[in-house]
């Protein structure tokens, strides 16, 4: 299908107009100029035409071209055929805007210099993207005759996601870069780039001095087995007054009951992509600080990913898990269904919302809690924040808002 780009209508007329590809159909004729070698042919052809009907100069002309056009192809085929190229990371994982070290292992098997080698291609967030048009990701000025080394260089990936997306490939263009030759690489190890997660202050409260599976604890709880009384404390229910102890002691006592080791949290992300992939991202590193915190506080979470049911137990193997299952979330998003909360349990909600007055995207944090009161804010707590807002920082402070509600505690 053909698609026509244009300029936005409050440009200018002038500017719509040379901007405007009225003829789409006929690109596909003309790609070929997009390559230096095009207008070397071009200009090859021009010069054989004036040498045949108007001066003998041409022929010197068209000579000199095809000369330049033969070692500027012949070359570059040649350095990408006679060396063995192969490219890994030191590291399995890394998160977003995280340096990374890459490792890039060539075999030159010929007793002459190759010059120009690059590596397109690794780090590319879309298998479509012309390689020509995107920055290389290792490259090498000279590779000495008959040599085998490792070359080590740092990258920093931009966004999450499993890479390489499509094979990567050796590239040359040297000397004269009017043409590059590729193939593929031979031997490639893949990087997995987590989402970044950010980190939210203070631990969330637990319920139960182990941490362990759901079960009766020895810390305060609103069920259980009688533990012991202690004094009240600001939130707690007057139905736990201990009225007889109280008496006693002429101040106000409760009941002490044994709450569970951990509760039933439910987390669930919105996947979809209605105001593009940079406020999709957000929302998902939302998500991974969120999860992040939860993990390290050992509260065993089910995570709704989309329309994916998800479940991670508070161990390194899951936290790994649940990075790798953002990481995967495709970049344009995909389509879910409205999650409807189960009002019995604790929830998590990170959605998008769009702002009227700017068309750009908040994202927004939903705490539900079936036991929520005064003390913790309510039943159902909301929190925004706006797209103009620092992500690390608003992070950081989510936990306050909502580090008295039981969902968590």
């Amino acid at each position: 299908m053909a698609i026509v780009h244009a300029a936005p209508d409050e440009q200018g007329w002038l500017s719509r107009l040379m901007t405007t590809d009225f003829c789409p159909w006929a690109n596909r004729f003309v790609y070929w100029l997009k390559e230096p070698i095009g207008w070397f042919a071009l200009a090859t052809a021009i010069s054989i035409m004036i040498g045949l009907y108007f001066s003998p100069i041409g022929w010197t002309l068209a000579a000199s071209l095809t000369a330049i056009m033969a070692i500027g192809m012949a070359w570059p085929w040649i350095a990408v055929r006679v060396t063995v190229c192969g490219l890994q990371p030191e590291t399995a994982a890394v998160h977003e805007d995280a340096s990374c070290r890459m490792v890039l292992s060539v075999h030159n098997r010929i007793p002459m210099t190759v010059w120009g080698l690059a590596i397109e291609g690794y780090l590319d967030c879309d298998s479509t993207t012309d390689l020509s048009e995107s920055a290389p990701t290792v490259g090498l000025a000279c590779v000495p005759p008959l040599c085998v080394a490792d070359y080590a260089v740092e990258v920093t990936p931009t966004m999450r996601g499993h890479y390489p997306v499509s094979v990567p490939q050796v590239a040359c263009s040297f000397p004269f870069g009017i043409w590059t030759a590729r193939r593929p690489v031979r031997e490639v190890q893949s990087l997995t780039v987590w989402p970044i997660a950010h980190r939210i202050a203070g631990m969330l409260p637990l319920v139960g001095l182990a941490n362990a599976d759901q079960g009766d604890g020895s810390r305060g709880g609103q069920s259980g087995d009688f533990v012991g009384v202690r004094s009240l404390r600001r939130g707690d229910s007057a139905k736990h007054i201990n009225w007889v102890a109280s008496a006693r002691s002429d101040s106000l006592i409760v009941t002490e009951r044994g709450g569970p080791q951990s509760v039933t949290l439910e987390v669930f992300v919105d996947t979809r992509n209605d105001s593009g992939r940079d406020a999709l991202a957000r929302r998902i590193r939302a998500a991974a600080s969120v999860l992040s915190s939860l993990h390290q506080s050992r509260i065993e979470t089910r995570v709704r990913l989309g329309d994916q049911l998800l479940k991670y137990r508070p161990d390194s193997g899951g936290r790994r898990r649940m990075l790798d299952a953002l990481a995967s979330v495709p970049m344009d998003g995909e389509e879910c269904r409205d999650h409807v909360p189960n009002h019995a349990h604790a929830s998590v909600r990170i959605t998008g919302a769009l702002n009227d007055d700017t068309s750009s995207e908040s994202v927004v944090v939903t705490i539900e809690n079936p036991r929520g009161g005064r003390r913790a804010g309510g039943n159902r707590r909301q929190i925004v924040i706006g797209p103009r807002e620092d992500l690390q920082a608003a992070m950081a402070d989510l936990w306050r808002e909502v580090r008295d509600v039981a969902a968590a505690a």
